[in-house]
């Protein structure tokens, strides 16, 4: 299996807490196209072309054969995917179809934003076989979306999750933001409360945290706008964590809740090492050997030479454990010590339990028979756990 990610690098204005890399213009839409679509056929071969590796096995009628794996999921992230017209997004996938064997029951992701959706767009990418929705949604309260500089209201949030259900999306999942110095718990609570009338499968939570080149950053530093304080987002957290059981969501990485069975097939497999390849400016790819990035610029990537358009990095046997420890850390699956062994040698799993009895001792980690995992409440020091077990 394999996925693919496109990064569509446009938005309509720079939201303040943005670290991601995108530009609030259309002006090179055409040109940003062309070569995206010059770099889907380009790559082709990049699956062809991995070399097998502990984090990648492949079944024995596949070991020696240059085979591209089925794709099962399909990610349009950014930026704001949902300024791509219905004939765009077709155009796009169409041709990942007829150049990549996409599983027939693939999970098709677009991220949207709500003042760029109305029923008729919905319904046209429904028509276009996408069959998740990601939408910024941030927050129901109007005061938090202008401290975050988001371009729709409150109301128009819940209209446009209407609007989803209305056009036949099931598999929906928005996005909201705590530890906002406009919020305090009663209204994180009320938050949640209307996270949890809607009935939504699936809920993507984050801190808000300050990015180095972001606008809040600047205006923080600047005095302009309130600072974040640090005790509010824990407080928020454990709300979030608590309140999430209660109404029978598995948390099940430390930003992501869902229904049972509905977690996000795309982001798991980042996860579990699953190789994907990303196309467009600053998008990441995988082959299950090493790492490659885009550049962060339309304007070179749009030129496609490629000596300019990429950077690429081999990743080492200790690079490869770890990768493994830091992002199964972030799930709720955790270390599995059994595959640590049998995959990557015992050299490895003997390292990794040496390494995590004192942080287990001391409250920092758990442990299950094979598994080492990380509670709710050592969730949010996934970092700092992850540190102590990697490889010296």
């Amino acid at each position: 299996m394999a996925g693919i990610y496109i990064h569509i690098p446009f938005c309509k204005s720079k939201c303040a807490y943005c670290g991601f890399y995108s530009l609030p213009s259309m002006k090179l839409k055409e040109c940003f196209l062309e070569a995206l679509k010059a770099e889907i056929v380009a790559r082709k071969d990049y699956f062809k072309q991995r070399s097998h590796c502990g984090l990648d096995p492949q079944p024995p009628s596949l070991m020696g054969k240059h085979l591209n794996p089925p794709i099962n999921t399909i990610y349009f992230g950014g930026g704001t995917p949902s300024l791509l017209s219905i004939k765009e997004i077709g155009e796009l996938l169409q041709l990942i179809k007829e150049t990549y064997p996409v599983a027939e029951k693939a999970e098709i992701t677009l991220e949207a934003n709500p003042d760029t959706l109305s029923l008729d767009y919905l319904k046209g990418l429904r028509l276009l076989g996408v069959n998740r929705l990601s939408i910024g949604i941030q927050s129901f309260f109007d005061n938090d979306l202008k401290y975050l500089s988001r371009r729709h209201d409150s109301q128009h949030a819940r209209q446009c999750i209407d609007w989803a259900k209305q056009a036949g999306f099931s598999n929906i999942s928005i996005d909201l933001i705590y530890g906002l110095p406009t919020s305090n718990a009663e209204q994180w609570n009320r938050n949640l409360d209307l996270f949890f009338e809607l009935n939504l499968p699936h809920l993507s939570a984050y801190a808000l945290t300050l990015e180095p080149n972001a606008i809040l950053t600047k205006l923080i530093e600047q005095g302009k706008v309130p600072p974040v304080n640090e005790e509010d987002a824990l407080r928020d957290y454990e709300i979030l964590c608590k309140r999430a059981v209660e109404n029978g969501y598995l948390h099940y990485e430390i930003s992501n809740f869902c229904r049972s069975g509905l977690h996000s097939k795309h982001n798991a497999s980042y996860w579990f090492g699953t190789p994907y390849v990303g196309f467009g400016p600053s998008a990441h790819s995988f082959d299950g050997n090493s790492r490659q990035w885009n550049v962060s610029s339309v304007d070179r990537y749009c030129v496609r030479i490629p000596e300019l358009s990429y950077e690429k990095e081999s990743l080492s046997v200790e690079q490869h454990y770890d990768e493994y420890v830091m992002l199964r850390l972030r799930t709720h699956w955790g270390i599995d010590l059994k595959w640590l062994k049998r995959e990557m040698g015992e050299r490895f799993s003997t390292y990794c339990e040496q390494h995590a009895q004192p942080l287990i001792d001391q409250g920092r980690l758990s442990q299950t028979r094979e598994f080492l995992y990380l509670t709710d409440q050592q969730m949010l020091f996934a970092d700092g756990v992850a540190e102590e077990l990697f490889w010296e």
